[in-house]
């Protein structure tokens, strides 16, 4: 068995200029599929290192894909160019796999698609949806489904409103396969923010807004054809750029701009913290996306609990450094899952490092408190393969007195290939006396 990588990291001065950080996969594997059936090449930038396995699937059907540093150029077959493989798999996708659905049902080939068991409900509705394009599909468990493949699929209205993004997207997308210039109509309400029609227009196709039917509804309108290949670069992954974002917050004078961000009420919740706690983030809207502007601040500590310990219990190791530099208390609470973490107890092994790092810890069977303000020094850091508590204890690193020494830094490849090398970038170093 091969040496597992070790990191070091020392104090900064202070955090300074842009980062990227890889997108978030639902919305690279839409890309990678609509990209597929397009005509030409389009280069995805910024993709997660987990859209690989996704990609290999994806070859399996014949379509050519290059990776080109941390973006993916994927040569598109057009809409029926698909090779007949027998099976997919496309676990793993959750929501997003309605769209590879319906452009598998408007092949003419007979396959075997499996997927998420908890999909299935989702699943049924979207091939009952499907049949009345003339495509033929049924669930034979909760977790595979038989396409039987259909020659000349038609358009179709649909009446349904709000049917969610992924299953709007599929719809507009099947239609594409009906006969040249017939419309596909699928309807939603008139303040629904949810793009799906931006990802159809940017590949050429025209979707023709539409209010007469309803004033609380509008129609996207769409003509059968074959969309174009274009480039995509990804919004970032707002958790990956968490840790970046604190270091900048915690380290003096720091100035960062982290550009290019998904922003979404469902992903915000340890951003609207760290505003609370008087982090100096400004949110500057782009379109599609958002920067953030990340100047050094003096933070207060708050306590973390309930539902909002929920949304943030895979980020308490970068929380529970966080406090470490908060004036005043800050209380973890009903995060004792994290106990269980398979042969790991990440909160005693937690509240171990922190207190090797000269921080005050208190434990107790669901959390810790931490009593923040207080001078660290570096230490050893066992992060047992897990990614965020590598990214946790580099940013510790920057504000501790000595070298900071990371074991199984290797781990933070599998959610971002080159973030202590991004990290390096930013980071001014104090001067050696």
């Amino acid at each position: 068995m091969g040496k597992l990588l070790e990191r070091i990291v020392n104090r900064a001065r202070k955090i300074s200029g842009q980062v990227r950080v890889p997108g978030e996969l639902p919305d690279a594997v839409t890309a990678m599929w609509l990209a597929a059936i397009c005509d030409g090449n389009s280069r995805i930038e910024h993709v997660p290192p987990s859209l690989a396995d996704h990609a290999n699937r994806l070859r399996s059907l014949g379509v050519d894909m290059k990776d080109d540093d941390d973006a993916l150029v994927v040569a598109g077959v057009g809409l029926r160019g698909f090779t007949d493989a027998e099976t997919i798999d496309l676990r793993g996708l959750g929501a997003e796999a309605a769209l590879p659905i319906a452009l598998l049902a408007m092949q003419p080939a007979k396959r075997l698609v499996q997927i998420d068991t908890e999909l299935a409900d989702k699943v049924q509705i979207l091939l009952g949806s499907l049949a009345a394009t003339g495509a033929v599909g049924r669930l034979t468990s909760e977790s595979e489904l038989t396409l039987e493949g259909v020659e000349s699929p038609v358009a179709v209205d649909y009446p349904d409103v709000d049917l969610g993004a992924e299953l709007k997207l599929a719809l507009l997308c099947a239609g594409l396969y009906a006969y040249e210039g017939s419309v596909t109509i699928v309807r939603q309400g008139a303040n629904s923010k949810d793009r799906v029609d931006d990802l159809l227009t940017s590949r050429g196709i025209e979707v023709e807004p539409n209010r007469r039917d309803d004033p609380n509804v509008r129609a996207m309108i769409t003509k059968a054809g074959t969309p174009t290949a274009c480039d995509v670069d990804l919004p970032g992954d707002l958790e990956q750029a968490l840790p970046f974002i604190v270091a900048a917050l915690i380290v003096g004078r720091s100035e960062l701009t982290v550009e290019r961000v998904a922003i979404r009420p469902e992903n915000r919740t340890f951003l609207d913290l760290l505003r609370q706690i008087k982090g100096e983030v400004e949110i500057l809207d782009r379109e599609g996306a958002a920067d953030l502007l990340v100047k050094g601040s003096r933070l207060k500590g708050t306590r973390v609990a309930d539902k909002r310990a929920s949304s943030l219990i895979d980020h308490v190791p970068l929380l529970a450094v966080l406090a470490t530099q908060t004036e005043g208390e800050f209380i973890i609470r009903d995060v004792e899952a994290l106990r269980r973490c398979e042969n790991v107890d990440l909160i005693a092994h937690l509240v171990s490092l922190l207190r090797e790092l000269g921080a005050k810890v208190g434990e107790y069977p669901e959390g810790l408190v931490i009593d923040g303000a207080r001078p660290l020094k570096a230490t050893e850091v066992v992060t047992h393969a897990r990614p965020g508590m590598a990214q946790a204890f580099a940013v510790a690193g920057l504000v501790s007195k000595g070298n900071m020494q990371i074991h199984d830094s290797d781990s933070v490849d599998a959610v971002f290939p080159g973030f202590f090398d991004t990290l390096d970038s930013i980071t001014v170093k104090e001067r050696k006396e």
